[in-house]
């Protein structure tokens, strides 16, 4: 079995299933216990985000005749007996829903209430933020509509106590029984409706909710993007709350509204518990559409398909937005753990859904759009106790699965089929920490790194096995760290050595193969937030022993990239980047700077690093006009205020030589339409002594006064930043005041044509010059993420 490289300890166990998720800003969530921990793969040992999870009341759903409480249906209510809740299901939504432009995080308790959490940016704490309780929500709107019940008792029906507000008078405060609302003549309280005990049942399985799950981003002309957050019930329903992106980002106080949940539909999609639910985008009839899987306590799954268009449209109580595409199991196929769901972008008609059982075995289900063909593969018995989780790799051609049995197994797709694979070694050297034991019992969740070259695992321990003294109070569980970069993919039949002359370690040949699939991703993608942490991890582990290594597959990169024919070697292939350098995308130019500065130029063996150097800085000449020119379409298409319209074109007159043609009309049109002349820029003044700022370099400025003030300039605009917190980037260490147009970082090529400037649409808060999300700069002690 593959050795980990890398363990963290948690001070609470997980219980459920998919208890670890890794979000697209490279944070890892861990449900464990009555916590959720929040930790940087890239620090796992530093500072950790928390979320602890709070009791909650009962909602006032209805009081029962005290001799209902012992019927049939009353007693999973009754002979409950959770005083402190545990978290049951984590979700982390995609890049770009919280205010400052990162993940939001939903949370599903074991007493069945949904709330979303936000990271403290601005509250420089551990314990993240509250932004929405969903089940509240849920709640409200069943009162409102009677819970779909023909006829509800008015409150004149009868005299009772509220639900979950008042007690009988009892010395056991913690008993569940106490929570129930009993009809109560003696005792005089605010009237809630008289209902069943069958009633009350079907509203409280309406009310607890089991599991979350958040859809990729969805995209709309008409509107700004949103995302979609399912909630599935006890009771089988699935309800749908849309969440739109912030019209603008910020980072300083009270700036932003706190983030709105829509509930825009509901599908009654099983008659027995939700148990897992998968998201994805396809593409039918020409129109994107959003996918949904959902699994069963009854072993049901189906497929359904969300409209888009929709869903901007829905109310509250439709149900047009979802239509049942597929039943892929029936009922009786013993119960649905845990779902994932994939879509590949080499077949985007081919569905592919991964089903784990709490049998311990794994189902493969194909569905193939464009012919309505569809194959469910035989069981394949890969457990000896339920599945915890799955998770696709490498654009759905490797599966990862474990189990409550503490097993952890690989599988690759051949055809439609499964077939395992070992688990890679641990071949960069990277040395794994002693203070944590290996005595796990049992596996609750798994997760793949964003560029797919790391796996995460949560086990918990066996604490008959660990040191009462010193391990059992501070470690209940671990998470494990394995590489994956190394996974073997293709048969052996292919030639090694036609891709990697040089380097017949099967093992290399493979790293170097999916280091270049997760480079070509990100270049597909360029929708896909830019994380490449573990990447450059792997990079700069191999080059402490295999230097020449690490060039070839760069070199192989660029040739690809490039389209001609491979080069032996960097010095040979720096030529035609130069010449080609308007070809490459700008997340290429993005991609290829992060790994110079934070690989390459690190490393002291290099013979050729000034090669390296002058590549850098000519990259970033390149994207500093490509921002200039975006800059100034923004400015030509915008009705805003033009900030920093004078000092780019004082740059642009400063390098007058060098910047394209297209650049220089720009700037005379921008001039034309300015009110005020290029004089502004020189009337930029000194934030702390208000003397003169000249405008002489587009990263740092010096006032005139008598103490020279040295001044940061925006890397956006070029303008002196203000003294209010400010954009930092964790990769280059620029500043950013105002964010630069979404169009800088989705160009194929420079210049783009004329015709194509339309309306500008500023972007994420992302770097220009590395493109990976910029942060708040906070303090070592607060956790904050570093994608690279």
């Amino acid at each position: 079995m593959a050795s980990r490289f890398q363990a963290v300890a948690l001070v609470s166990s997980p219980t459920y299933s998919n208890a670890v998720a890794w979000s697209n800003e490279n944070l890892l969530a861990v449900a464990s216990g009555h916590f959720v921990t929040i930790m940087n793969p890239a620090m796992p040992f530093g500072p950790k985000g928390l979320i602890t999870i709070p009791d909650s009341k009962p909602f006032p759903i209805g009081v029962i005749e005290r001799k209902d409480v012992a019927s049939g249906c009353m007693l999973p209510t009754c002979l409950s007996r959770d005083v402190r809740p545990c978290v049951r299901s984590i979700s982390w939504s995609p890049l770009g829903l919280a205010p400052n432009a990162g993940c939001l995080l939903a949370v599903c308790t074991t007493k069945g209430v949904v709330k979303v959490y936000r990271s403290p940016f601005r509250e420089f704490s551990a314990e993240w933020v509250e932004v929405m309780d969903v089940s509240e929500m849920l709640h409200t709107y069943f009162a409102k509509i009677g819970y779909a019940e023909a006829h509800v008792a008015s409150p004149e029906d009868c005299e009772a106590t509220q639900v979950g507000s008042e007690q009988d008078d009892s010395d056991d405060d913690d008993a569940p029984i106490a929570h129930i609302g009993i009809r109560n003549k003696s005792r005089r309280q605010k009237n809630r409706p008289f209902i069943t005990a069958e009633q009350y049942a079907r509203r409280s399985a309406m009310l607890s909710s089991l599991v979350v799950a958040w859809s990729p981003m969805l995209d709309c002309k008409s509107s700004r993007n949103f995302c979609v957050l399912a909630v599935g019930a006890k009771s089988g329903k699935i309800s749908f709350w849309r969440v739109d992106g912030p019209q603008r980002y910020s980072i300083t106080q009270g700036s932003n509204p706190p983030p709105v949940a829509l509930l825009i539909g509901s599908i009654q999609a099983h008659d027995s518990w939700i148990t897992a639910i998968g998201f994805s985008k396809f593409v039918s009839d020409g129109s994107p559409q959003l996918l949904i899987s959902t699994g069963s306590s009854d072993g049901s799954v189906k497929l359904w398909r969300g409209y888009i268009d929709d869903m901007l449209k829905s109310t509250e109580d439709s149900h047009a937005s979802f239509s049942l595409l597929k039943e892929v199991t029936n009922v009786g196929s013993g119960p649905t753990s845990v779902l994932s769901l994939h879509v590949p972008d080499t077949s985007p008609h081919k569905i592919i859904l991964a089903v784990g059982r709490g049998s311990g075995s794994i189902e493969i289900a194909t569905y193939h759009t464009s012919v309505g063909k569809f194959d469910v593969s035989a069981s394949h018995y890969a457990h000896n106790q339920v599945v915890t989780g799955l998770a696709w790799a490498y654009d759905g051609q490797c599966l990862y699965s474990c189990s409550q049995d503490n097993s952890l197994h690989s599988w690759i797709i051949k055809g439609d089929s499964l077939h395992e694979v070992p688990l890679p070694p641990n071949i960069l050297g990277v040395k794994m920490s002693t203070d944590v034991p290996n005595v796990s019992d049992a596996c609750f969740g798994i997760a793949v790194s964003p560029a797919n070259l790391v796996l995460a695992v949560v086990r918990s321990f066996d604490v008959n096995l660990l040191n009462p003294m010193y391990e059992q109070r501070s470690q209940k569980a671990v998470v494990e760290f394995f590489w994956i970069g190394g996974q073997k993919l293709q048969d052996d039949s292919e030639s090694n050595d036609e891709n990697f002359p040089g380097f017949p370690n099967t093992d290399l040949v493979n790293w170097g193969r999916n280091i270049i699939w997760s480079l070509n991703q990100y270049e597909r993608h360029l929708d896909k937030p830019l994380v490449v942490w573990d990447m450059i991890a792997a990079l700069s582990a191999f080059t402490k022993s295999e230097v020449n290594y690490v060039e070839h597959i760069l070199v192989k990169w660029l040739t690809s990239s490039l389209g001609f024919e491979g080069a032996p070697s960097f010095g040979s292939v720096l030529p035609h980047v130069y010449r080609c350098l308007s070809d490459l995308t700008s997340r290429q130019l993005h991609l290829l700077n992060v790994i110079n500065r934070h690989v390459i130029l690190k490393e002291a063996k290099l013979n050729d690093s000034k090669l390296w150097v002058t590549l850098l800085e000519t990259c970033e000449k390149d994207i500093q006009e490509r921002l200039v020119g975006c800059s100034f379409s923004a400015m030509l298409n915008s009705d805003e205020q033009r900030v920093g319209s004078a000092q780019m074109r004082l740059w642009v007159a400063k390098n007058v030589d060098t910047v394209k043609s297209r650049v220089k009309l720009l700037a005379s049109e921008v001039k034309k339409i300015e009110k005020r002349s290029v004089a502004e820029a020189e009337t930029e003044c000194c934030s702390y002594c208000s003397a003169r700022v000249p405008f002489d370099d587009t990263e740092v400025a010096y006032c005139e006064g008598a103490e020279k003030h040295q001044l940061a300039r925006c890397a956006v605009s070029m303008v002196v930043c203000p003294l209010s917190p400010l954009w930092s980037c964790v990769s280059c260490n620029r500043w950013v005041s105002n964010l630069a147009p979404e169009t800088l970082f989705t160009l194929l090529k420079y210049p783009p044509p004329m015709h194509k400037n339309g309306e500008i649409i500023f972007s994420k808060p992302f770097c220009p010059f590395c493109g990976i999300l910029l942060q708040r700069l906070q303090p070592e002690f607060l956790l904050s993420t570093l994608p690279v």
